[in-house]
Formats: structure tokens, C-alpha cells, sequence
């Protein structure tokens, strides 16, 4: 689609800012961590500690391989200058907020089912890549977090089962809570977002505006933050919905898909998961 950005961050190795992933260096600290580098550590203060200092060349290494072969033990202080605390790298995944309607124009049951369905395989789709992933449900004037974000959306499945359609349709206000969930991960620069919508595109609540001016607005903060946008829509027989959903689409940047068309909604997903995933 014309405009999209292929920045390609998704499964790089990023900087870790926790104790997990790969060791690859070790940097200066002036704080008591639980993830110091012993190795580094001792390098720094054998480096350090006066009694080395005029020692075979300034060398710990060294210093250590002789007084070991002399029979000696070697005794290193330990300053605080001298921490050192392991620097590591994960390969980035996707953050993912899944922002679904829930108002009166999905009331049918064929709707509500195809929904439900979407949500399973989402959810099993980004267990198995190791991404997190939130839901966010929006109708009447409002949006609330289904599932929070998490790395370990299968515990939260249940909750599924209680959604509940009805009311009018908030597409700005389910966006724009979508974007507040992601910005911690933003933030954070270790998961690459990723914001998809499902909705028959029909807005007809705003911010306090024009419900269609207003969720194109948020349409562009997605885009200015960087969010890939993924927009799904399975109802074709509404022009006006699907028009407004493709303009969206460009206004953020994404992708639009069409459910209603596929035979088999299942594989599509995966398809479409791992498709865009490559835009990440």
C-alpha cells in the first residue's frame, strides 16, 4: 500500500532492559543491580587495587596466571567504581493492541461469532511468535481493556466469552486508548508496535468533533508515532464502511482486509499476522 514504511526493527537484536537475553558486553554502574558482570567487575577493580598497580604491566590477567603459578592467591578490592553491569540483547517482538468494535452495528450473531473467532486466533498467533499482546473493546462513549498488555494472553481467555455488543460506535476512543496502551513499549524501544482494528468502519462518536474527522485525526497520531496499523473489516455489504476504512488505512500508513471475502478466515489471519510482521 502506497506510503507504508518498511523499517524492518521486528526480530533485531535490541538492548535488553531487563535481566533477559544474551550477555554481549558489560558497562560502567554506580548502582547495586542483580544482574552485575563478575567478569567484568573483577577486570576493572584488578585493574584498579593498588596492590597491582606497578604488576605485570597493569595486566589482571596476567597478574592472576602468575600469582596462581607462583602459589600465590590473588586478592582484588572491590570499589564501587569498579562495578560493571552485563549488557544484554533479546530479538525484538511486537507489541500488539488489538482494538475491536463492539457497538450495535455488530449485534449479529454471525458478527459476534466471526469476532470471537478472530480473537482465538490472534491470540494463539501471537503466543506462538512471543509477542504481547492487549484488547481493547470500544461502544457507547467509552473503550475498556480487555485483556491487559502481556506477554501471556492465554491466561485472559476466558474473558473473551463475556464480550457484550450494543450502543454507539467510538472508533476515535477505541484508537486513541489503543495508542495510550502502546506507549510504554514505546517508550521502553524493546517491542515494535503494532495496532490492529477490527470494525465495520461506521464511526458515528467522536472526541467532541466530527466522529469521521476525529478518527482520522487519531489516524494520523498513529502514524507520526510510528504504529503499524493493520485494519480488518468482514462486512462488505456496507460501501460507506469499507470506503471509510481503506481512507484509514492510507491516512495511518497500514493495511485493510476484508474477511468477508476469505473462505477460510483461519489461515488468513496467519497470513495476514505474518505478512505485516514484515513491516515491523
Amino acid at each position: 500500500m502506497e506510503g507504508r514504511q518498511n523499517k524492518r526493527l521486528y526480530g533485531t537484536h535490541v538492548d535488553s532492559k531487563n535481566e533477559k537475553g544474551k550477555y554481549i558486553k558489560s558497562k560502567q554502574t554506580q548502582k547495586i543491580s542483580n544482574d552485575i558482570a563478575i567478569d567484568a567487575t573483577l577486570r576493572a577493580a584488578a585493574v584498579n587495587s593498588n596492590s597491582f598497580n606497578n604488576s605485570f604491566n597493569n595486566s589482571p590477567n596476567n597478574l592472576i596466571k602468575s600469582n596462581l603459578s607462583n602459589g600465590k592467591k590473588a586478592k582484588i578490592t572491590v570499589s564501587k567504581e569498579d562495578l560493571r553491569e552485563k549488557v544484554r540483547k533479546h530479538k525484538a517482538r511486537g507489541s500488539i493492541a488489538l482494538v475491536i468494535d463492539m457497538s450495535g452495528s455488530m449485534v449479529s450473531e454471525k458478527k459476534i461469532n466471526r469476532i470471537k473467532s478472530i480473537l482465538d486466533l490472534i491470540v494463539k498467533n501471537t503466543i506462538k511468535h512471543k509477542d504481547k499482546l492487549s484488547v481493547v473493546g470500544f461502544k457507547g462513549k467509552d473503550a475498556e481493556i480487555i485483556i491487559p498488555n502481556t506477554k501471556h494472553p492465554s491466561s485472559f481467555l476466558s474473558k473473551l466469552d463475556t464480550i457484550t455488543v450494543g450502543g454507539t460506535t467510538p472508533i476515535a476512543i477505541g484508537l486513541k486508548r489503543g495508542m495510550e496502551v502502546l506507549k510504554k513499549d514505546i517508550q521502553l524501544k524493546e517491542y515494535v508496535p503494532m495496532l490492529i482494528l477490527l470494525s465495520d468502519g461506521r464511526p458515528n462518536v467522536g472526541l467532541g468533533g466530527s466522529p469521521l474527522h476525529d478518527t482520522l485525526s487519531i489516524g494520523e497520531e498513529l502514524s507520526n508515532a510510528q504504529i503499524h496499523n493493520i485494519i480488518i473489516d468482514f462486512d462488505k455489504r456496507s460501501t460507506h464502511g469499507r470506503n471509510f476504512n481503506m481512507e484509514l488505512a492510507f491516512v495511518t500508513k497500514g493495511a485493510y482486509y476484508n474477511l468477508e471475502n476469505e473462505i477460510n478466515p483461519e489461515i488468513a489471519i496467519e497470513q495476514i499476522l505474518n505478512r505485516e510482521r514484515g513491516f515491523l
